[in-house]
């Protein structure tokens, strides 16, 4: 647990180390003075020669970017074992691309001394982008959430003079809930997301507040959006909850009008 780390971190096994933080990343729960104290241990380990998996430090320092924080010395020690990607699995290439998305956004400076380049990083951004495109991207969602999206989708529709399409794939690699594309061109007007389900942890905490206030949302969706909005992209944020408390159509048309125009999307771009 968090409390036993922070108590005994000298004597922390790596696989209970990066457990802990990717606990944490879960659910967006910041502790700058932990994860500090996770990524030291991790990183004394590396130094001594100490057999920590190449699959346990991309999960370790994937959650340290969830949760906006950035050990250089580790980063740069972790990155410089990803010359060879064979071996890795699936869910640690995926996390090593974002990693590198992470850093080439929010250290641009300090990255270029380690950086991915060259054929390592064409290949991992190739399997990334097979990894979660086709098949591979879509949601399962829950059917009362499915029949929402399907709705957001038509009232969109009513609200831009673009195309909208669902389970989008970014040209980051990116999966969005939905997107409006230019008709001509296909470059993206705005990405919209959802909050539901899918997108969310509900709280454990019995003294958390009630249903519908008690949600944390996953450090994996809150990286992408902070990715995509960091790359240019116009995000707008639905929550199902607000969704389904709008009264009619209108309600739900002036809604999405001004969330887009809150984002940044032109008036002329609209209906």
């Amino acid at each position: 647990s968090a409390r036993c780390l922070r108590a005994h971190a000298s004597a922390a096994q790596p696989p209970d180390v990066v457990r802990t933080i990717g606990t944490l990343a879960l659910g967006c729960v910041r502790d700058a003075a932990l994860t500090k104290v996770a990524a030291d241990h991790l990183h004394q380990g590396l130094a001594c020669g100490a057999p920590i998996g190449r699959e346990e430090l991309c999960s370790f320092v994937w959650s340290c970017c969830s949760l906006g924080f950035y050990h250089e010395p580790l980063f740069q020690a972790v990155l410089g074992l990803m010359s060879d990607l064979s071996n890795l699995p699936q869910e640690a290439l995926c996390q090593l691309y974002e990693t590198h998305l992470a850093l080439k956004a929010f250290r641009k400076d300090s990255y270029r001394r380690y950086e991915l380049k060259g054929e390592v990083l064409k290949s991992l951004r190739s399997q990334y982008k097979k990894l979660k495109g086709g098949k591979a991207r879509e949601v399962r969602l829950e059917r009362a959430s499915e029949k929402l999206h399907k709705d957001i989708a038509d009232i969109l529709r009513i609200v831009v003079e673009d195309s909208v399409s669902r389970q989008h794939l970014t040209d980051l690699g990116f999966p969005v809930d939905l997107a409006v594309t230019r008709r001509r061109g296909a470059s993206t007007v705005a990405i919209v997301e959802v909050d539901g389900p899918h997108s969310l942890l509900r709280s454990l905490d019995p003294s958390a507040p009630q249903p519908g206030h008690a949600s944390r949302l996953r450090g994996g969706v809150l990286l992408k959006r902070n990715l995509l909005q960091k790359q240019g992209f116009s995000v707008v944020v639905v929550s199902e909850e607000l969704w389904r408390n709008l009264g009619d159509s209108r309600e739900r048309r002036d809604l999405l009008r001004d969330l887009l125009k809150k984002a940044g999307v032109p008036k002329e771009r609209l209906q």
